[in-house]
């Protein structure tokens, strides 16, 4: 193996590039000395090119098939671009204002770059594109400025760890299909549309920051697969993620101070979250929409707006959340389900869950409190509550117009004195059982228009009114002891039920 070195000097041998790599053997090694070079280099050979010095070349590369070639210590500076068909290492180098709008093109070849940066001009629209069954490593790499894409790649294996991608001018990363790319501890900052897309491919992100974009900070669809764990997503002027029609996983993250929602999950998107965090959203923090999700050890807090919106078919399990802090309800159901288990609402500047349109609601084990408007509130909607605790109650606890509830097992405690029921039923139908209710000024139950209601084994002892029943409604009562008055206007009816052996009397 020999090295072969070129100089800008009468005195040495080489003093082209080009000289040097045609009469080199394959293994050489060129050395190039301080210089500007202005030269394209088509390198059909196995060689290692390295700089001594500042040595820049303004020309094209061109790496031909099945030759490795290896660059280090280089400034490609205003030539024709570098095109990969075979294996390139660049190592410390710099690929700048390349006279062509893609700077680096890998196709059926692959490239691994360290220590590297790829800066554009208003002429660059992409630092480098990667298609037809390539591979690309980056490591501790920088792209700036590009006009379209900082990467655009295409059928083919990408990886990037510590990598930075700044201030684009639309895309940080364009996946477009069938895209296999893995990113740790890789910072995307400022791009002006999705920082990165991804479209019909496979990502997992790792340890990474994405913040400032002047748009969405990731957008996922068309069957892509996106595995994420230990990243922060920030101040984004629009969503921080929106994924359609794909899979996504999603563990200890953090979504925080966007103009938009946090994430967003439409059209059929399957996602698992655990251990992540939403705050400090101006639009509804978590907004799902005909898609289904399971959400583990979430905590979702301080939003300008609702919490949660959950519409259009939705199917979204929560189990040992926190949802607190939003100047709207904290979940918003429409026309979908929700199952909450051993979770937390509370500290709410409005209501704690709003359901409409249809909406099944499951509780189980979730504690309400400090909400200043209604716990839980559904219009049209279906609920069912077990081992439940609603705490310092305002308003309404729980409100059900035109719906069909269950509240059972559960404790209504520290109700403050209000004029508000703890339960009103507006054209419901439902039933109270085995729940217990701490002494409080407001009456427990209230049914109006045409309600009926049944309530067994609850606990209304302490209460001045267990029940309010007026226009024409019905409340069926059983093993609910109270000496104070049950209330009921003309029209309605209270029917205690007494079991007495084998045979049950009718108290009107």
């Amino acid at each position: 193996m020999a090295t072969l070195v070129v100089k800008r000097s009468i005195m040495h041998r080489y003093q082209s590039i080009g000289q040097a790599i045609a009469e080199a053997a394959p293994g050489d090694q060129i050395e190039i000395r301080d210089g500007i070079y202005e030269e394209d280099l088509d390198i059909a050979k196995r060689l290692t090119l390295y700089g001594v010095g500042n040595v820049t070349i303004k020309g094209g590369v061109f790496i031909r098939y099945q030759n490795h070639v290896s660059m280090r210590n280089l400034r490609f500076r205003q030539g024709q671009g570098i095109y990969v068909k075979g294996d390139l290492q660049l190592e410390n180098c710099i690929i700048e204002e390349q006279l062509i709008r893609t700077q680096i093109m890998v196709s059926y070849g692959s490239l691994s770059m360290q220590n590297c940066a790829v800066l554009a001009t208003p002429l660059n629209h992409f630092g480098l594109r990667v298609a037809n069954g390539s591979s690309v490593i980056l490591a501790d790499t920088t792209f700036e400025h590009h006009e379209k894409a900082q990467i655009i790649a295409q059928n083919c294996e990408l990886t990037l760890t510590n990598c930075m991608l700044l201030e684009g001018k639309k895309h940080g990363i364009f996946a477009i299909r069938h895209v296999q790319m893995t990113m740790e501890h890789c910072e995307f900052h400022g791009h002006q549309k999705a920082q990165i897309m991804a479209a019909a491919s496979q990502l997992t992100i790792t340890n990474s920051l994405i913040h400032q974009g002047q748009e969405i900070g990731l957008q996922i669809f068309d069957s892509t697969t996106l595995r994420m764990d230990g990243c922060v997503l920030k101040d984004h002027h629009d969503t921080g993620m929106m994924v359609h029609r794909s899979e996504l996983m999603l563990s200890d993250c953090q979504f925080s101070d966007g103009q938009g929602h946090g994430l967003y999950l439409g059209e059929k998107t399957e996602a698992k979250l655990y251990d992540c965090q939403f705050s400090r959203h101006v639009k509804a923090q978590v907004l799902i929409e005909n898609s289904k999700a399971e959400l583990c050890k979430c905590r979702v807090q301080n939003g300008m707006a609702a919490g949660m919106t959950i519409a259009d078919e939705a199917d979204v399990s929560m189990t040992d959340c926190q949802i607190q802090h939003h100047q709207q309800f904290h979940i918003i159901v429409d026309a979908s389900g929700l199952q909450l288990q051993q979770s937390t609402l509370q500290f709410g500047q409005s209501g704690g869950i709003y359901g409409n349109d249809h909406a099944k609601i499951t509780l189980q084990h979730t504690v309400m409190r400090e909400l200043k408007s209604h716990h839980i509130y559904i219009n049209q909607a279906r609920l069912f509550t077990q081992h439940c605790t609603f705490e310092q109650m305002q308003e309404n606890g729980v409100t059900c117009i035109d719906a069909i509830f269950e509240v059972a097992h559960s404790h209504f405690k520290q109700g403050i004195d209000s004029p508000y029921a703890m339960v009103w039923s507006d054209r419901s139908m439902g039933r109270i059982e085995a729940c217990t209710v701490d002494q409080a000024a407001r009456p427990f139950l209230a049914l109006s228009n045409q309600s009926l209601l049944e309530m067994r084994h609850t606990d209304v002892q302490v209460l001045k009114i267990p029940a309010i029943v007026q226009e024409r409604s019905q409340l069926y009562v059983q093993s609910c002891h109270n000496t104070a008055p049950w209330q009921k206007d003309a029209t309605s009816r209270i029917t205690k039920i007494t079991a007495n052996e084998n045979k049950t009397k009718y108290v009107k």
